[in-house]
């Protein structure tokens, strides 16, 4: 398992913090809450299959959140974490709802959660992404210029955060290199929009489900089907807020990641 966090066998004497990435994206994603969290938690912040600087492609079966979640477990199992408090953003967020389900972890926050979609509504791939996800390593070269322009980080984060201005050009270009290595970013997207998350019965830990009040890409009237989360989860609107909701208001997902740490159980 590739993460940018702490060794599982080191600095024990702190609980555990698992931070799953959204789709095309990789465990760098999560760099900008790191400052704070580490000062209180361990933070592991995997790369999921198919994504990452080793992402390799994958079959329709393992593509399935409830697969990936389920590697990830044996993955965190195997390092010797049990009782990690879980963080995922849109199809990270899915993702560790589904490992919450398998009777992983001591709290779970989704922020932004694919899979809630609404009941008959058709989803739509993201066809114009993964096309582009396949252009981005030809012009590898050209992307540290290219993310240092105001105009093109504009138009390149337009649909996922209110104001393209909170992301540093180094976010943006650490996620145009994720993007382009993320080899599972097709047929993921394409198993994610055929499913929905169907386990929130199973979920028995503290959980909040947050969705930004601007998110373009997940928005209330196709993709916010309160329904489907865990029953007793808190659900959370944040204002002035897109999508990438921890790069937009990372203040107040650290605030929902501590509040909801502190109603679980120790790591």
């Amino acid at each position: 398992m590739s993460t940018t966090g702490h060794d599982a066998g080191h600095d024990t004497g702190r609980q555990t913090v698992v931070m799953v990435h959204g789709l095309g994206s990789s465990g760098s994603f999560w760099e900008n809450l790191r400052p704070s969290l580490d000062t209180e938690f361990r933070v592991l912040t995997p790369d999921l299959p198919g994504h990452g600087p080793r992402a390799t492609r994958l079959s329709r079966v393992r593509a399935h959140p409830r697969e990936l979640a389920g590697w990830l477990v044996m993955q965190l199992r195997r390092d010797g974490v049990e009782r990690p408090h879980l963080v995922g953003l849109s199809l990270g967020g899915w993702v560790v709802l589904e490992m919450a389900a398998l009777g992983f972890g001591a709290s779970v926050v989704a922020l932004a959660p694919a899979g809630l979609w609404m009941e008959g509504e058709r989803v739509r791939s993201e066809r114009a992404q993964a096309v582009l996800r396949r252009v981005l390593p030809l012009v590898n070269p050209l992307l540290a210029p290219l993310t240092a322009s105001d105009t093109v980080k504009r138009v390149g984060l337009c649909s996922l955060v209110v104001d393209p201005g909170r992301v540093s050009h180094e976010q943006f270009l650490a996620a145009a290199i994720a993007f382009g290595q993320a080899k599972g970013y097709g047929i993921c997207d394409w198993v994610a929009v055929r499913n929905r998350f169907e386990g929130a019965h199973k979920v028995r830990v503290p959980a909040t489900v947050a969705f930004g009040d601007s998110d373009r890409v997940l928005p209330p009237r196709t993709s916010q089907n309160r329904a489907l989360i865990p029953e007793g989860a808190t659900f959370s609107v944040v204002d002035d807020c897109g999508h990438a909701m921890s790069w937009d208001q990372p203040g107040a997902c650290l605030e929902l990641i501590a509040e909801t740490a502190s109603r679980g159980s120790p790591a």
